[in-house]
């Protein structure tokens, strides 16, 4: 009897002790960033049921170790009434379970529907991103080979230029005009000077020397 007991309580991979572990961690994450989604409220309403039954459960796991051990160590008459009540907690958990259970599967629908969206949108946007990447690489290839180009036939067309403007005077740059205006100024005031000098000639009393 007390063999049958024993391996009635099945013990936890650590497999899966890691996975529930890694699932509490990435649904704390995911409520932390603060984005209230369908998913991030049925996560949070998970992580509170959950975290009830698993109370439950560990409660009945040491009421049936304390159990376990008056029957194998101390040769103790168990209480009827005692596993009994154990039974019925079991049976009510059980019954919580296949509820949120249940539960979970009629939002598998939806939840997949809502992914499936999500991941068609990531992978058109991490298309788009790519095809715009390839773009201006492209852009930068073109610009780069025009700027060769340049560089390579720059030199021969300043030589032509230079050819033309020495065998046809209208190919040569326009000289800028002469400035003339100091020797108008210059002009001005000989003519000037000229008519002073006439005038007192004229005047009466005027004796040259």
């Amino acid at each position: 009897m007390s063999s049958l007991s024993l391996s009635a309580m099945p013990q936890v991979p650590s497999l899966g002790r890691r996975a529930a572990s890694h699932r509490y961690i990435c649904t704390k994450v995911l409520l932390a960033e603060g984005e209230e989604t369908p998913f991030t409220e049925h996560c949070r309403n998970y992580e509170n049921q959950y975290q009830v039954l698993q109370t439950e459960i560990q409660k009945l796991k040491d009421q049936m170790q304390k159990l376990h051990r008056d029957l194998t160590k101390h040769h103790s008459l168990i209480n009827t009434d005692s596993m009994e009540e154990i039974l019925e907690r079991s049976l009510h958990i059980d019954e919580q379970i296949e509820a949120q259970h249940s539960a979970m599967q009629t939002l598998r629908t939806m939840f997949e529907e809502a992914c499936e969206e999500t991941f068609q949108r990531v992978t058109n946007e991490q298309e788009i991103y790519e095809a715009q990447l390839h773009d201006l690489l492209q852009l930068k290839q073109e610009n780069s080979y025009l700027m060769t180009i340049a560089r390579q036939i720059g030199p021969y067309i300043l030589s032509i230029a230079k050819v033309k403007e020495r065998l046809d005077p209208r190919f040569q740059e326009p000289k800028e005009p002469e400035d003339d205006r100091t020797e108008t100024m210059l002009k001005i005031y000989e003519d000037c000077t000229v008519t002073n000098e006439s005038q007192h000639s004229l005047q009466p009393g005027f004796t040259q020397k």
